[in-house]
């Protein structure tokens, strides 16, 4: 539907009246329309008539015939072109976005045909026009307006007209002495009005943005008020989300109409924490329903700040262990509940208007200790179970949405309908930190552990979307930009931070004492080792570049960071716990390289003792529970020797050589791993994704252990490489099915 929409207005008048500054000079039969939103228009004009409702054509169109809505009062002065002023309320979506030329109304036998005005109006204008031929009847009009209005759905352009009409035909009625906002999006709000009674009822919101409200409305008596006011104190529950400070009226129908509360000037705002005790302290003078007084308890019971599960005279008591934030995740809680007549309904995790309800995805564990402490202490005078203890608990959240300064508290909610809170401090840690702390806190035979590693900790990792880690400083030492070739990017991570006896042998090989060197790693961690590296380039004269990084948890974090730090087109990675095995590897490799380009190629892993630790990524077969498998591992080194190069399912990027660019072509290394192994072949299958190949170079060997946590229990790491495996799985469980097999070459 199109109508001109210009806010220059014809003056419309009739032939009694001289036109005045908001008249229209009305030829013939003619109305003007008022585009309210894409489906609706208002159409205001002169007739015959003073119905509520009249059959209507479009575009004289049989087709396009609605029944549509009339507000209709006498005209102050007679007019050749009717008795009545109306303005009809017409929906539009008929006509499909068509032009609306013309209207015929119908009422018995007598059809009324008008054309529209060469320009549009805007609300604003209709409301002048409206004034000038209605005079008393205004509020009238824009009451059955309104109405009309409100009685379908209601958009926000649709919001915007009834608003203004609402502030050009409501009359003032009391103040808004004080609002307060909440955790759950309604707003309290407490003043004095004459015509307010106690309901629930829809209200209009205006102020920085238009918006429609429920309203729970309670009244009291006020002493220092006339006998025709009283006092109200309500809750605004808005269709969409508002802030206390930006309302400036209330717009509500009363007994005798519309009517508008301001918002007091000096009025008093208050935050979610200190609105509950105003709630509290209005709540033993107020009147309403039974609804109406519960609702009003319920913000009463709200947190402000303090725990109150303690006070409970219920047998209901809770404890916080742990609460640990994860950036890019969640929060992972830990404690327990003793709850063991079931009066507790539901827990849930909150923070300003955000929730997550904890109990149906949570981890019972056993908690013998709990049973202990409370066991005949009242209120748990009955005794407790000794054969129960599964009153712990773990938990993981997705992060809440909200005000991020706002605190985040436990809230349960009883089958009384009370609700009791326990405030939350969590800690900020890393994901690796958040899941090795929980592994350690729970016994390694606990029937539940298991439980806590698969509904717990592996959606915390997945949920993981921490940026990538950053270059925080960087040191050179020696001529670095003035050195041609692959950079050799050196990665270190907490494990490994004696690199003196590698610096040492790229500087007596040939091959590799004219490479630029960049040694990365997270800052604590090149902080220590900084002082020995610049020692040891230059005494060896290296051109060597100190990379710490910012967000790096480990060795691939570090080479990530360290590639970032250079410019040139082929990198070759190397983790500091490698040593070559003998002379001649960079120059093999970089050969076989060439030889293919555009790949990433690895040499042989192997052990101190000779036997192989990586030869080449492989997929497993039908039979097996790995997707990927290194198929030689624990061979000796002299079963691949002689091999040719070989097409692999992935490389190992603790050495490998690869073009720079492509790294960050795939968004580098995948953040959420606990170890390097995944993490390793999850980055090789994205770039073979994106048609990069992986090869394998047997002639090319290094020595080194595996990247294991030396500090940690046989458990732990088990865990930790569970863990690491369900990750993997779930990524890349479509990829390694019948027909998406990852296809590979046979040996060159």
């Amino acid at each position: 539907m199109h109508l001109r929409d210009d806010r220059n207005i014809l003056p419309i008048t009739n032939a009694a009246k001289p036109a005045g500054n908001h008249s229209i000079v009305m030829e013939g039969e003619m109305v003007v329309g008022c585009p309210v939103d894409d489906t609706l228009v208002l159409v205001m004009g002169i007739g015959n008539f003073n119905l509520e409702h009249v059959a209507v054509f479009l575009n004289g169109d049989p087709a396009l015939s609605l029944k549509a809505t009339l507000v209709c009062w006498p005209l102050k002065n007679a007019s050749p072109a009717g008795t009545h002023g109306f303005v009809a309320v017409l929906p539009t979506g008929i006509l499909r976005r068509a032009s609306l030329k013309t209207i015929m109304f119908q009422h018995k036998a007598k059809v009324t045909r008008y054309t529209f005005a060469n320009r549009g109006a805007s609300v604003g204008d209709l409301i002048a026009m409206i004034a000038d031929l209605a005079g008393a009847n205004l509020p009238s009009v824009i009451d059955g307006l309104v109405e009309a209005l409100i009685s379908g759905p209601i958009g926000r352009k649709k919001l915007a007209a009834i608003t203004v009409l609402l502030q050009a035909g409501a009359r003032s009625d009391g103040c808004v002495e004080l609002i307060g906002g909440s955790d759950e999006g309604e707003i309290f709000v407490q003043g004095w009005a004459q015509d307010l009674t106690p309901s629930v009822t829809r209200l209009f919101i205006s102020g920085r943005a238009s918006s429609l409200a429920e309203c729970v409305i309670s009244v009291f008596a006020r002493p220092d008020l006339n006998d025709q006011a009283s006092g109200f104190a309500g809750l605004l529950l808005a269709n969409e989300t508002v802030e206390a400070s930006d309302i400036e009226r209330l717009l509500f129908r009363g007994r005798r109409g519309w009517r508008f509360t301001e918002v007091y000037d000096r009025r008093l705002i208050v935050g979610s924490r200190e609105t509950p005790s105003h709630v509290r302290a209005i709540l033993p003078r107020v009147r309403g329903s039974t609804e109406i007084l519960l609702r009003m308890r319920s913000a009463a019971n709200r947190f402000d700040g303090t725990e109150t599960v303690s006070g409970l005279p219920l047998p209901v008591r809770a404890g916080i262990d742990n609460v640990l934030r994860v950036d890019g995740s969640g929060l992972l809680v830990s404690g327990w509940l003793l709850d063991p007549d079931g009066h507790v309904e539901s827990v849930k995790l909150r923070r300003h208007r955000g929730e997550c309800q904890l109990d149906g995805n949570w981890t019972r564990i056993d908690r013998p200790d709990v049973t202990a402490e409370f066991d005949n202490r009242a209120p748990f005078n009955a005794g407790l179970d000794p054969n129960r203890h599964a009153h712990g608990f773990v938990a993981f959240a997705p992060e809440l949405s909200g005000d991020s300064t706002a605190p985040f508290y436990l809230e349960l909610c009883l089958s009384d309908q009370r609700r009791a809170f326990l405030p939350l401090t969590p800690i900020r840690v890393t994901s690796r930190e958040a899941v090795v702390r929980q592994i350690r806190a729970i016994d390694p035979n606990a029937w539940a552990l298991r439980h806590v590693v698969d509904h717990q900790l592996v959606p915390l990792l997945r949920n993981v979307s921490r940026p990538a880690p950053e270059i925080f400083g960087v040191a050179d030492v020696g001529a670095f930009d003035d050195i041609e070739g692959p950079a050799l990017i050196i990665g270190i991570d907490e494990r490994v931070e004696e690199v003196g006896p590698l610096i040492a042998l790229l500087a007596l090989d040939p091959e590799t004492r004219g490479l630029p060197v960049v040694i990365a790693g997270a800052t604590d961690v090149i902080d220590r080792i900084g002082v020995r590296v610049r020692r040891l380039a230059q005494f060896y004269k290296l051109s060597v570049r100190l990379v710490s990084a910012s967000g790096s948890e480990d060795l691939y974090d570090a080479l990530e960071v360290g590639a970032r730090a250079v410019s040139c087109e082929t990198v070759v990675f190397l983790a500091a716990s490698l040593l070559p095995r003998n002379k001649g590897w960079f120059n093999k490799l970089l050969t076989a390289y060439e030889m293919r380009k555009n790949c990433v190629l690895s040499p042989t892993l192997a052990y101190e003792d000779d036997s192989i630790r990586w030869a080449g990524t492989w997929v497993a077969g039908a039979h097996s529970d790995r997707a990927l498998i290194s198929r030689y591992a624990g061979y000796p080194i002299d079963a691949v020797t002689g091999m040719a190069t070989t097409e692999v399912a992935t490389a190992t990027f603790e050495c490998c050589i690869m073009p720079r660019e492509a790294l960050f072509s795939v968004d580098g290394f995948t953040r959420g791993y606990m170890g390097t192994h995944e993490k390793g072949l999850d980055l090789g299958l994205k770039l073979k994704q994106s048609g990069l190949k992986s090869y394998w170079l047997p002639s090319a060997q290094m020595l080194g252990s595996d990247d294991i946590i030396v500090s940690e229990k046989a458990s732990t790491v088990a865990l930790i490489e569970r863990i690491d495996r369900q990750i993997f799985d779930a990524r890349w469980a479509r990829s390694f099915g019948k027909e998406n097999t990852v296809k590979m070459e046979t040996p060159v």
